[in-house]
């Protein structure tokens, strides 16, 4: 049996020429496929298909471009978060979607797969079905459609529709829900309290509908549900979790992983294993996981793989064959690829695309309050990172306010005040939705509070949640994410 076939490493789109024999050192023993980060557009598309070409069968180019090719591949349209799009859309239609409307976020959703599609990439984690229901949650928020399930569901399956009519498997993720958590499962395990009554009502009702809708992956999240599997073992690796999944919902498609490189299959235990990684990917493939995603050593996994599961068949019967219940041949069959030959797309048309994506942030400003005309304006900028932010705000809004005056406050800076009674105060917060983080930090929420007495204007270029605590008569305006576009569309509403 070769292992290599379940298991999808990471590809640095950055290091791929300099790389390049490794990456085909893998796909020479059987490697079900990659998952790209980073890199240059022309270089990685160069690349893949140089992959392809010597792959004995099409390999799985898969990506996280939940915001589009522009999220991972430099030259690719980078489109607002889902949360964004949400906004743009729901406050008009409340989906009753005119026709217009409508056809504008097909035309997002499409544009997104035609790019992954130029790039090579034929597989993208998305759409995140979570339904972000608690406002602490710090790695879905934005990421998420929306706080209830009719919202994401809708959503959801028209990015999943648009996505698999244009040659892209869509991927649900993270199964059975990560909307109600307070921690990062790329840091720990969250653990999802709920009954089995109370997720079919909220939780699982997205995934539901994805597989009615006929999504044809769906990623497995490292959560601790003990609804589900009171054992207490990630969902991830779970064999009940997986039998509910195909027994109870009915899904036949493709599942796999999350990346196993994450904290969250590092359960029980108070730091991490060096053997952690590897024993996940056994317990996963035992039941019945597809695919392993981004192990932190392939040579490792498969090695532990071989010792542990000599035997071991997709089709065979008993307790070391529950997992891969999809051949190679059946999952690759699933994502569409003719065995052998891949057709090369037309280049789409990117400056289209960029407006597109400009439109819809137009579109998701979001107004609590009322915004009066601005005489004298000071703009505080707080960062909870280091690095430089509100370039794009300050340069739009100079021209027509020629007297402002600004001051950033990053990641442990104390803000330091002077005589400002006669200036109107904005405060422009930047914190970004990303792994590892850990949601926005206490410095950030002790500024927040340190000027709500004195502010007029909160902007939150990020999560909507993080504006909660503030006092009603303040005026909140919501750009949902740090993009050049949205600073300039904020720069517009003042």
């Amino acid at each position: 049996m070769n292992f290599y076939q379940f298991i999808i490493p990471r590809l640095n789109g950055k290091d791929i020429e300099k790389d390049f024999d490794y990456y085909l050192g893998l796909v020479k023993k059987g490697v079900a496929g990659f998952i790209i980060f980073g890199g240059k557009l022309g270089i990685v598309r160069q690349g893949i298909s140089e992959l392809q070409k010597e792959a004995e069968r099409p390999l799985i180019i898969a990506s996280d471009l939940e915001r589009g090719l522009g999220q991972q591949l430099e030259g690719g349209t980078i489109f607002p978060p889902a949360m964004a799009i949400a906004a743009a859309f729901k406050k008009r239609s409340a989906f009753s979607v005119q026709r217009s409307a409508l056809k504008l976020l097909r035309d997002t959703f499409k544009a997104v797969a035609v790019e992954a599609g130029y790039a090579g990439i034929n597989t993208i984690f998305a759409p995140v079905l979570d339904i972000n229901t608690n406002p602490k949650n710090p790695i879905i928020s934005t990421r998420a459609f929306g706080g209830d399930a009719k919202t994401v569901s809708f959503f959801g399956i028209e990015m999943i529709k648009a996505f698999q009519a244009n040659g892209i498997v869509a991927c649900g993720k993270h199964f059975p829900g990560h909307g109600d958590t307070e921690i990062d499962s790329h840091i720990g395990l969250p653990l999802i309290k709920k009954d089995i009554q109370s997720l079919e009502k909220t939780e699982l009702v997205t995934f539901s509908r994805a597989v009615k809708a006929g999504v044809e992956m769906i990623m497995l999240g490292h959560l601790k549900v003990p609804a589900l599997d009171p054992s207490g073992i990630p969902v991830s690796l779970s064999e009940k979790a997986v039998r509910y999944l195909r027994d109870r919902m009915g899904f036949k498609g493709i599942l796999i992983t999350d990346a196993l490189n994450m904290g969250g299959i590092n359960w029980g235990n108070s730091s991490k294993s060096s053997r952690i990684e590897e024993r996940a990917s056994l317990m996963a493939l035992r039941a019945g996981v597809d695919l392993l995603l981004h192990p932190t050593d392939t040579e490792r996994v498969v090695s532990y793989l071989e010792k542990k599961l000599s035997a071991f068949s997709p089709f065979a019967s008993g307790e070391s064959a529950r997992g891969g219940q999809l051949s190679a041949n059946t999952f690759r069959k699933s994502l569409r690829l003719a065995t052998g030959k891949i057709k090369t797309p037309a280049a789409p048309d990117f400056g289209k695309n960029r407006r597109l994506s400009e439109k819809i942030t137009n579109m998701a400003i979001k107004i609590d309050g009322q915004i009066r005309p601005l005489k004298k304006s000071f703009l505080i900028i707080l960062n909870d990172a280091k690095d430089k932010k509100g370039n794009p705000l300050i340069s739009a809004l100079r021209p027509r306010h020629r007297n402002l005056k600004y001051l950033r406050v990053n990641a442990g800076d104390d803000i330091h005040l002077s005589s400002l009674n006669d200036r109107e105060m904005i405060v422009a917060v930047f914190s970004g939705i990303k792994a590892w983080k850990g949601g926005p930090s206490p410095w950030l929420l002790k500024c927040i509070k340190e000027l709500e007495g004195k502010a007029g204007i909160f902007i939150s270029f990020g999560s909507p949640y993080i504006l909660d605590a503030i006092r009603k008569d303040c005026t909140k305006i919501y750009a949902w994410w740090d993009s050049d576009s949205a600073q300039k569309a904020v720069a517009e509403v003042l």
